[in-house]
Protein backbone atom coordinates (compact mmCIF):
# COMPACT_ATOMS: atom_id res chain seq x y z
CA UNK A 1 0.00 0.00 0.00
CA UNK A 2 0.90 3.70 -0.23
CA UNK A 3 1.62 5.51 3.27
CA UNK A 4 0.82 9.22 2.77
CA UNK A 5 2.10 11.26 6.26
CA UNK A 6 2.48 14.38 7.71
CA UNK A 7 4.07 15.92 11.00
CA UNK A 8 3.74 18.90 12.65
CA UNK A 9 6.68 19.57 15.50
CA UNK A 10 8.44 21.84 17.98
CA UNK A 11 10.13 23.93 15.06
CA UNK A 12 13.43 22.73 13.14
CA UNK A 13 16.48 21.52 13.20
CA UNK A 14 19.63 23.31 14.17
CA UNK A 15 21.76 21.43 11.54
CA UNK A 16 19.68 19.83 8.92
CA UNK A 17 22.76 17.05 7.99
CA UNK A 18 22.60 16.46 11.23
CA UNK A 19 22.24 12.59 11.95
CA UNK A 20 19.06 11.08 13.60
CA UNK A 21 20.94 9.55 16.39
CA UNK A 22 21.67 13.23 17.50
CA UNK A 23 18.18 13.49 18.72
CA UNK A 24 19.31 16.92 20.48
CA UNK A 25 19.60 18.42 17.38
CA UNK A 26 15.86 17.17 16.17
CA UNK A 27 12.44 19.21 16.94
CA UNK A 28 9.59 16.94 18.60
CA UNK A 29 6.99 15.93 16.98
CA UNK A 30 3.81 16.96 17.83
CA UNK A 31 1.15 15.99 15.65
CA UNK A 32 1.22 12.88 13.40
CA UNK A 33 -1.07 11.66 10.71
CA UNK A 34 -1.42 9.48 7.81
CA UNK A 35 -3.49 7.32 5.15
CA UNK A 36 -2.74 4.52 3.76
CA UNK A 37 -4.14 3.74 0.48
CA UNK A 38 -4.93 0.77 -2.15
CA UNK A 39 -3.27 1.34 -5.84
CA UNK A 40 -5.80 2.16 -7.10
CA UNK A 41 -6.19 5.30 -4.59
CA UNK A 42 -8.46 4.18 -2.18
CA UNK A 43 -8.60 5.40 1.16
CA UNK A 44 -8.22 2.00 3.68
CA UNK A 45 -6.63 3.59 6.73
CA UNK A 46 -6.59 7.71 8.03
CA UNK A 47 -4.96 7.83 11.71
CA UNK A 48 -4.35 11.40 13.62
CA UNK A 49 -2.90 11.49 16.63
CA UNK A 50 -1.78 14.44 19.13
CA UNK A 51 1.37 13.41 21.01
CA UNK A 52 1.61 13.92 24.66
CA UNK A 53 4.98 15.95 25.56
CA UNK A 54 7.16 14.17 27.75
CA UNK A 55 9.77 16.18 29.01
CA UNK A 56 9.29 19.20 26.32
CA UNK A 57 7.37 21.74 25.93
CA UNK A 58 5.87 23.48 22.69
CA UNK A 59 7.21 27.14 21.88
CA UNK A 60 4.70 29.78 20.98
CA UNK A 61 6.39 30.28 18.23
CA UNK A 62 5.89 26.77 16.66
CA UNK A 63 2.03 27.28 18.73
CA UNK A 64 1.61 29.97 16.28
CA UNK A 65 2.16 27.95 13.19
CA UNK A 66 -0.02 24.89 13.78
CA UNK A 67 -2.09 25.85 16.56
CA UNK A 68 -1.07 23.16 19.25
CA UNK A 69 -0.18 24.15 22.60
CA UNK A 70 1.33 22.43 25.86
CA UNK A 71 -1.86 22.31 27.14
CA UNK A 72 -3.76 21.07 24.48
CA UNK A 73 -1.07 18.39 23.54
CA UNK A 74 -1.22 17.49 27.38
CA UNK A 75 -4.61 16.94 27.59
CA UNK A 76 -5.87 15.20 24.57
CA UNK A 77 -2.30 13.68 23.29
CA UNK A 78 -0.97 10.34 23.15
CA UNK A 79 2.39 8.64 24.39
CA UNK A 80 4.78 8.57 21.66
CA UNK A 81 5.32 5.02 22.51
CA UNK A 82 1.42 4.16 21.42
CA UNK A 83 1.70 6.40 18.26
CA UNK A 84 4.42 4.47 17.12
CA UNK A 85 3.06 1.54 17.49
CA UNK A 86 -0.17 2.67 15.68
CA UNK A 87 2.70 3.80 13.04
CA UNK A 88 4.61 0.93 12.27
CA UNK A 89 1.64 -1.38 12.03
CA UNK A 90 0.51 0.74 8.98
CA UNK A 91 4.70 0.42 8.07
CA UNK A 92 4.24 -3.19 8.14
CA UNK A 93 1.71 -2.29 4.98
CA UNK A 94 3.91 -0.11 3.33
CA UNK A 95 5.25 -0.49 -0.03
CA UNK A 96 5.91 3.20 -0.69
CA UNK A 97 5.88 5.92 1.44
CA UNK A 98 4.14 9.40 -0.38
CA UNK A 99 4.03 13.48 1.18
CA UNK A 100 5.43 16.74 0.46
CA UNK A 101 8.93 17.54 1.66
CA UNK A 102 8.94 13.87 3.16
CA UNK A 103 13.13 14.35 3.94
CA UNK A 104 12.49 16.70 6.86
CA UNK A 105 8.95 14.02 8.29
CA UNK A 106 11.19 11.48 7.89
CA UNK A 107 14.15 12.79 9.88
CA UNK A 108 12.04 14.51 13.21
CA UNK A 109 9.98 10.38 12.77
CA UNK A 110 13.36 9.13 13.25
CA UNK A 111 14.90 10.64 15.82
CA UNK A 112 11.61 9.70 17.67
CA UNK A 113 12.39 6.39 16.87
CA UNK A 114 15.95 6.63 18.01
CA UNK A 115 14.87 8.07 21.72
CA UNK A 116 12.52 5.24 21.87
CA UNK A 117 15.33 2.96 20.64
CA UNK A 118 12.99 1.57 18.14
CA UNK A 119 14.11 0.08 14.74
CA UNK A 120 14.53 3.35 12.75
CA UNK A 121 15.51 1.01 9.84
CA UNK A 122 11.54 0.81 9.33
CA UNK A 123 11.66 3.91 7.87
CA UNK A 124 14.04 3.29 4.62
CA UNK A 125 11.42 2.79 2.03
CA UNK A 126 10.93 4.15 -1.20
CA UNK A 127 9.67 7.63 -1.15
CA UNK A 128 7.23 9.40 -3.88
CA UNK A 129 7.71 13.14 -2.93
CA UNK A 130 5.46 15.92 -4.33
CA UNK A 131 7.99 18.97 -3.39
CA UNK A 132 10.62 18.22 -6.09
CA UNK A 133 12.19 20.39 -9.72
CA UNK A 134 10.07 17.86 -11.26
CA UNK A 135 6.72 18.93 -9.80
CA UNK A 136 8.15 22.61 -10.33
CA UNK A 137 8.17 22.24 -13.86
CA UNK A 138 4.58 21.55 -13.20
CA UNK A 139 3.31 24.56 -11.59
CA UNK A 140 6.45 26.56 -13.47
CA UNK A 141 6.15 28.96 -10.19
CA UNK A 142 9.02 31.97 -11.04
CA UNK A 143 11.56 32.99 -8.53
CA UNK A 144 13.61 29.29 -8.61
CA UNK A 145 17.63 29.14 -8.28
CA UNK A 146 19.19 30.83 -11.10
CA UNK A 147 16.54 30.80 -13.79
CA UNK A 148 14.58 27.39 -12.41
CA UNK A 149 11.05 27.49 -11.00
CA UNK A 150 10.30 27.49 -7.45
CA UNK A 151 9.63 24.05 -6.00
CA UNK A 152 6.07 24.38 -5.05
CA UNK A 153 4.79 25.07 -1.65
CA UNK A 154 1.99 22.08 -1.07
CA UNK A 155 -0.91 25.12 -0.79
CA UNK A 156 0.75 25.93 -4.74
CA UNK A 157 0.61 22.48 -5.52
CA UNK A 158 -2.74 22.24 -4.80
CA UNK A 159 -3.87 25.29 -6.08
CA UNK A 160 -2.29 24.72 -9.34
CA UNK A 161 -3.88 20.78 -9.63
CA UNK A 162 -6.88 21.93 -8.80
CA UNK A 163 -7.76 25.62 -8.90
CA UNK A 164 -8.74 25.89 -5.55
CA UNK A 165 -7.09 26.06 -1.90
CA UNK A 166 -7.22 23.79 0.78
CA UNK A 167 -8.20 24.32 4.81
CA UNK A 168 -6.08 24.68 7.52
CA UNK A 169 -2.32 24.01 6.25
CA UNK A 170 0.09 23.11 9.03
CA UNK A 171 -2.49 21.05 10.49
CA UNK A 172 -1.15 17.32 9.71
CA UNK A 173 -4.35 15.40 8.80
CA UNK A 174 -5.38 18.34 6.17
CA UNK A 175 -1.36 18.30 4.79
CA UNK A 176 -2.12 14.79 4.70
CA UNK A 177 -5.48 14.71 2.85
CA UNK A 178 -4.05 17.48 0.69
CA UNK A 179 -0.99 15.59 -0.33
CA UNK A 180 -2.53 12.31 -1.10
CA UNK A 181 -5.20 14.61 -3.26
CA UNK A 182 -1.76 16.36 -5.22
CA UNK A 183 -0.11 12.48 -5.75
CA UNK A 184 -2.86 10.86 -6.93
CA UNK A 185 -4.20 13.85 -9.30
CA UNK A 186 -0.23 13.72 -10.63
CA UNK A 187 -0.49 9.81 -11.16
CA UNK A 188 -3.79 10.21 -12.99
CA UNK A 189 -1.82 12.99 -15.18
CA UNK A 190 0.87 10.31 -15.60
CA UNK A 191 4.05 12.21 -13.60
CA UNK A 192 5.05 9.05 -12.67
CA UNK A 193 5.21 5.90 -14.70
CA UNK A 194 3.37 2.31 -13.80
CA UNK A 195 6.88 1.07 -13.06
CA UNK A 196 7.72 3.86 -10.62
CA UNK A 197 5.11 3.68 -8.46
CA UNK A 198 4.49 -0.33 -8.93
CA UNK A 199 2.42 -0.75 -10.90
CA UNK A 200 1.95 -3.22 -13.60
CA UNK A 201 1.09 -2.46 -17.03
CA UNK A 202 -0.72 1.05 -17.91
CA UNK A 203 -2.14 3.66 -15.54
CA UNK A 204 -5.59 2.91 -14.50
CA UNK A 205 -5.98 5.88 -13.08
CA UNK A 206 -5.72 7.70 -16.75
CA UNK A 207 -9.67 7.60 -17.77
CA UNK A 208 -11.28 8.88 -14.07
CA UNK A 209 -11.59 12.34 -13.13
CA UNK A 210 -9.63 14.09 -10.19
CA UNK A 211 -9.70 12.89 -6.54
CA UNK A 212 -12.51 14.29 -4.63
CA UNK A 213 -11.45 16.02 -1.01
CA UNK A 214 -12.08 13.47 1.45
CA UNK A 215 -12.98 15.67 4.05
CA UNK A 216 -11.64 12.53 7.15
CA UNK A 217 -10.39 15.03 9.38
CA UNK A 218 -11.56 14.15 13.01
CA UNK A 219 -10.85 15.09 16.38
CA UNK A 220 -7.28 16.25 16.86
CA UNK A 221 -8.62 18.73 14.16
CA UNK A 222 -11.65 19.51 15.57
CA UNK A 223 -9.40 20.22 18.84
CA UNK A 224 -6.63 22.56 17.21
CA UNK A 225 -9.81 24.29 15.67
CA UNK A 226 -11.52 24.91 19.44
CA UNK A 227 -8.41 25.76 20.66
CA UNK A 228 -7.75 28.37 17.76
CA UNK A 229 -11.07 29.86 17.72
Amino acid sequence: MYLVFDTETTGLPQRWNAPIEDVDNWPRVVQLAWQLHAADGSLMEAKDFLVRPEGFNIPFGAQKVHGISTQLAQSQGHPMSEVLDAFEAALAQTRYMIGHNLRFDLQVMGAEFVRLTRNHGKLQLPVLDTCTQATAQVTQIVGGKGSGFKIPKLTELHAHLFSDDFAEAHNASADVEASARCFWELVRRGHWSPEQIGWDGANPLSRRRPLKQMQGRGRVTQAVKSRMA
